[in-house]
Order: C-alpha cells, then structure tokens, then sequence
C-alpha cells in the first residue's frame, strides 16, 4: 500500500513495510485496556524492609558492586517546555493585554509568587546577567511591571533560553559555590553511590540531537572539574532516539496521515523507544532514573542508602535466580523443584509457583527455565501522595498469567467502575527508581525487545496542521516495554521522590539546597 517514495521514507528511518502496516493494525484493532486484578501493597506484591534488613542489603551492594559492570542510565532527552506551561500563558496574557500586568496576576496566583521569590531560583544571577546586558536588570523589570519582558528573556534565546532547553541543562539547586543543573546533580549522586573500583563511574544519558553538544560541553567540564578536585573518574556518553523507533501517523480513518497528500508523517514513540537505547549498553546493570527527579546535598544520602538497597536486592535475587537456572542444568532434584517453587511463590507470584507444583520433572525443568530466564528489575515505591502517574499492580495478561507490572491511568479503563476503584486503592507510586540487570546466567546480553508486550502501547489523539491523527507510542520504557522481566517493588521513603514537573516545584522544601 506504499508508494515508491513512501518506501523510501520508510527505509531512511530503518522501519520495514511491514512494522508500518502492523503499527496501522493496532490503529485500526484499537489497545485493550489493562486488566487489573489488585493493586500491589506492602505484604502483597510490595517488599518492606527494617533497617536491619536494609543495612543487609546496602553492605551486600558495596560489597558486590566492584565485580559487576554497572551504570546510572538517565533519560534526559525530554524537553521542558511543559514544565514552564503557566510562564508561556501569562506571556501571550501579558503580550495580548499591555499595561493590565495586575490584572493577569491577580489570576495567576503561582506566577505573583514566582516574581516575588524570583531572587532565591537557582537560576537568578544568570537572569540578572543576561538582562543587565540588554539594559534591565530583573527588579527594575518587576517594579515597572515589565513582567512580559522578564519572562521574555527568561524564555526565549534572547536571553537564557530555558523554555527551549532540557531539564538537564537547567539550573536545579543554590549553593554557596554556585547553582547546579540537574545533569550535574547526578554526577554528584553517582559519585555517591557508583564508586566501584579505582573510583571509575559510568554514566550513560539519552539526549535529544539538537542538544548533543550542549550536553557534550558541560559533560567535558564536570569531568575536569571531579577529575581534578576528587580524583573521581566519569564515564559518560549519550545516546539518541533512533529513528527507526518513530511510529506511522494515521488519521482518523486508520489509513496513513498524509502530508502533501503523500508523505508519510512520523511521530517519536515516547520513552518506550529507549528500550533500544539500554539494549545498547554493555553493562550488566543499571540504575534507571529520570532527570528531574534529583535532590540537594542535604538529603542525597537518604536517597543513595536506597538506591543501594535496591542494587542490594538486585544483586541478591540475581544471584539466587542464576544459582537456580546453573543448578537446572545439572537435573532437577527434590530440594531444587522444592526452592524455586517457594521463592516464586515468596517473590514473583503465587499462581506461577501452583503451575509449577504440578508439573512432572520434564516439563517442570522447561517451564521454570521460562519462568525464571528473564531480565531482572528491583523498583522502589514511594507512599502515593496525589502525583499524577502510575503504580504497582497484580494484573491479568490475554493469557490468564498474572504478573506484578507498573501500570498508567491511561492503560486502564476508568469507565470501568470495578477497575477504576482498583487504581484508586493503589498505596503506592511509581517513581522510576530502578536497578536493572540485563545479562543471562551464562552472563550473554538479553534481548530486550523479546520481553516486551506490543499489546502495551497508547494511542493518543493529536493534530498536524489544523488535522486530528491518532499517534501511536511504544509500550513504555518502565510499563509495557519491561512487561516480561522479572519485577521486585520495593517499599522507599517519599524522600527519595523530588520531580521537578513545573517551574514552581524548584522552590518546594526538598529542592531548598
């Protein structure tokens, strides 16, 4: 159904014809919704651990972690422009009616804050720079109540840019020496926790391309900078979206959307698209966390003691899961059968551990080998607070197999009276704290994409030159396109969450330095 140029497209991108025409089936077949059986709590899918337990753990993971490649692996691609969605509305406010600034404020009620506590943003003395150069300075702009200009400089390349730019490349926190962006945030963080051998810590960030060099430049610098006054040395590279994981635009009709009645429109799959970027990597785990979500000095080593005890339990349960798969080979004893029933049933799930019960010992050895021969992840979960986004579930797959997953309101029919009172009765939340390991017991590299379930993508509705389409995204990065792995959720503090979703989260209480 494609045209000579279409195909052509389509092979500048790496997508064969017929991952285009199966991205359009699942237009035209629509996403079954996530079946939810319960939501996963402490003492049902959610582990809890005293401090005891957890200085167990954090001891194992000094310990361990020296033998083992590993890496902090940040999505950072992501632009901020949503974070600054209220500052681009009071601009056009402020551009469209001149002269009634108290009018626009009085109705904007965080913006009079943020002009009022302006001076303490981490960001300020730059502001203050670039807005001397031009003549102003940010008091005399917020006495005039000259705000559009001030947030003109804020925003646009006429002066800091910010509402172009990463988070990463954003000013974060205030300190004595100088504010921090969050990339460098995780370099201190990092340091923290990643030592390993002769002080050696590898950082790995996805970037989008336009940013590339910006990333590559302040990169360079940190390096210098730890190099020359800790002795620490970074390891950092970047990686891009790769277009072979954009998805085929359709309209409304489900037929390919069409840009001059020919070319075929492309949209990014969402951060289910890294799934390639982590197949890439050659360590054998990893620390999975968001950019913005990062602290201050002052609370960071509550949060590297946690981190520590998820790689603590990481390296624990990939120790047992491959002592059992190494033990398999050798036949399977009474005493083995008898183990990996109790820790499936301890850990993963109690169904899988009666499938096995009953099993005879050939097929027992098949189906456990399945069971247990996966990739392997350990996710805290923080106490659910009112932040938008997804949590721990029990959920039921086409095939009847339940299986602990994280799961977005937006994979759930909330129509559904039933389903949407299990969503809402979820204790915890996701807060993207992972440690990952992505090696087999025999130490060869999984492959990723055989662990992820395509029947966990979204559909959204978005719009192209005044036309609505139906934009496909990849199952997500920590939902769909981890569905197959072996999954640990881990009870951890709400302190160890500090996202910066909006402008005004930089001056909450867990982001004062």
């Amino acid at each position: 159904m494609f045209t000579k140029a279409q195909l052509k497209q389509l092979s500048d991108r790496g997508i064969s014809p017929e991952q285009a025409l199966g991205q359009l089936e699942i237009f035209r077949k629509g996403i079954a919704p996530v079946s939810l059986v319960r939501p996963a709590i402490p003492g049902d899918g959610i582990e809890v651990y005293d401090t005891i337990q957890i200085d167990n753990y954090v001891n194992l993971f000094r310990k361990e972690q020296h033998g083992i490649p590993v890496v902090k692996f940040v999505p950072a691609s992501g632009a901020a422009s949503r974070m600054f969605k209220q500052l681009f509305e009071a601009l056009q406010e402020l551009n469209k009616n001149p002269g009634q600034s108290a009018g626009v404020l009085s109705k904007m009620s965080e913006l009079a804050d943020f002009f009022e506590d302006l001076k303490n943003y981490p960001f300020y003395k730059d502001l203050a720079e670039v807005s001397i150069a031009q003549g102003n300075d940010p008091e005399s702009l917020i006495v005039s109540e000259n705000y559009a200009e001030l947030l003109s400089l804020f925003l646009s390349s006429r002066g800091l840019s910010y509402g172009e730019l990463p988070k990463g490349l954003l000013k974060f926190h205030n300190y004595p020496e100088g504010a921090r962006t969050a990339f460098e945030e995780h370099f201190v963080e990092a340091a923290m926790y990643l030592g390993g051998a002769n002080n050696h810590i590898r950082l790995h960030f996805t970037v989008s391309p336009e940013h590339r060099k910006l990333f590559d430049s302040l990169a360079a610098d940190l390096i210098q900078k730890f190099e020359a006054r800790e002795g620490l040395h970074f390891d950092v590279d970047f990686s891009e979206q790769k277009p072979s994981t954009d998805t085929i635009a359709a309209d409304m009709e489900n037929n390919p959307f069409l840009l001059d009645q020919e070319k075929l429109l492309f949209r990014p799959g969402g951060h289910g698209a890294l799934l390639d970027n982590m197949q890439d990597i050659n360590e054998y785990m990893a620390f999975v966390g968001n950019i913005d979500n990062i602290s201050p000095d002052r609370v960071k080593a509550q949060r590297v003691r946690y981190k520590q005890l998820l790689g603590g339990i990481l390296i624990e349960r990939v120790q047992k899961i491959h002592s059992f798969l190494n033990r398999m080979e050798q036949g399977i004893a009474s005493s083995l059968k008898a183990e990996i029933i109790e820790f499936l049933k301890q850990f993963i799930s109690a169904s899988s551990a009666s499938e096995l019960a009953v099993l005879p010992e050939k097929d027992f050895a098949v189906r456990a080998k399945t069971m247990l021969d996966r990739p392997i992840r350990v996710c805290g979960m923080v106490k659910n607070v009112g932040e938008p986004g997804g949590g721990p579930f029990w959920i039921s797959d086409k095939n009847g197999t339940i299986s602990k997953q994280i799961v977005e309101s937006s994979q759930v029919d909330l129509a559904d009276s039933r389903q949407d009172k299990i969503f809402k009765d979820a204790t915890h939340f996701n807060p993207v704290d992972m440690a990952c390991y992505t090696r087999n017991y025999k130490a060869e590299k999984f492959h990723l994409e055989q662990f992820r379930d395509p029947d966990m993508a979204f559909i959204a509705v978005k719009s192209q030159g005044g036309s609505s389409l139906k934009a496909l995204e990849l199952p997500g990065l920590w939902n769909g396109s981890m569905a197959g792995w072996l999954t640990f959720f881990v009870d951890v503090p709400i302190e160890t969450f500090s996202p910066v979703k909006t402008i005004f989260d930089l001056r909450r209480e867990e982001h004062k330095a």
